[in-house]
């Protein structure tokens, strides 16, 4: 009986201990919630719940203020038939295609004259970096006053007899988006420096010197070994460069809004017009829904060079 006593309380005993080990286990991850729910509210209400509405509102006619009403898909049809969406999609395309070449390619030859620096290297790097710490709106500014005709760098070239350098910028429809992209490579292609020097520093030097060695000059090093090498880093350079552009609002906000007569309108200035200015909420993000589906375009079609092509990311 004593032994059986003895059993009994030993169990009693383990399984108390199991209880207790459960309990201090629950009480950690209750703890971990504690601390996990308050930022989890804040992205619910924050990101969730916007990116549901901005699923559901393209569908509706919705002025910002009232009450949302469903209309199916008349925002969508009317998108179609805007020639300012059109206008502003092919403004975007512009955009992408003037960032993957012009600076881009312009990058890459800084950054492979850089590499060849030994002396002062850094001091180069911070002074081509430097216009990307400066904020879209000073840039932006710094660049309206220069296409400015009355007081800008155009002012003074016609006063000192330049007449002829003067810059028509942001007063030609013509000229206006291409104005717009030439302050914002000023400010941004710094960063794409920076990234492909680093990338540079990371390459094999052996397949260089024996390139060179059996007799390769410098474009086919270039070309042959250095580019190779360097594709990841211009894979994901160029896949976030054409996402960015089919985002493109800042510098085209602060510079022209969009003007003159819609010739620097991108999908995400003329849908933040449409739904401030404008009114029009509801059609606004059927716009914005748009430029969404462009962007899971691109980001498929990289995802399928990936994978079937064999592209290194």
């Amino acid at each position: 009986m004593e032994n059986v006593k003895a059993v009994a309380n030993e169990s009693a005993i383990t399984s108390l201990e199991i209880k207790k080990e459960k309990k201090q286990k629950w009480r950690k991850k209750a703890l971990g919630w504690y601390f996990i729910i308050p930022g989890l509210l804040f992205h619910i209400l924050a990101v969730t719940v916007p990116a549901v509405m901005s699923l559901y509102l393209p569908f509706t006619e919705w002025n910002g203020l009232n009450t949302p009403k469903f209309i199916g898909l008349e925002n969508f049809k009317e998108a179609f038939q805007d020639d300012v969406v059109l206008t502003a999609f092919f403004n975007n395309i512009k955009w992408a295609i003037f960032w993957v070449t012009i600076p881009l390619i312009f990058a890459f030859i800084v950054a492979y004259l850089l590499k060849k620096v030994k002396r002062g290297q850094t001091l180069y790097q911070a002074t081509f970096f430097s216009t990307s710490i400066i904020t879209v709106t000073v840039a932006g500014q710094i660049w309206f006053w220069i296409y400015n005709p009355f007081s800008g760098v155009n002012f003074y070239l016609e006063k000192a007899g330049l007449k002829f350098l003067e810059w028509p910028g942001l007063t030609i429809p013509a000229l206006a988006l291409f104005s717009v992209l030439i302050a914002d490579m000023w400010k941004g292609f710094g960063t794409n420096v920076i990234w492909l020097l680093a990338a540079m520093t990371q390459t094999d030097k052996s397949l260089e010197e024996a390139a060179r060695i059996e007799g390769a000059n410098r474009f086919q090093v270039m070309w042959h070994i250095l580019l190779p090498q360097l594709r990841p880093t211009l894979t994901v350079i160029t896949l976030l460069t054409i996402l960015g552009s089919f985002g493109a609002f800042e510098m085209v906000y602060v510079m022209t809004a969009g003007g003159p007569a819609h010739a620097t309108e991108t999908l995400s200035t003329y849908y933040y017009t449409l739904s401030t200015t404008g009114r029009r909420a509801g059609y606004a993000s059927a716009v914005a829904l748009f430029q969404t589906f462009i962007a899971f375009i691109i980001i498929t079609i990289f995802a399928f060079l990936r994978k079937k092509k064999g592209w290194d990311v």
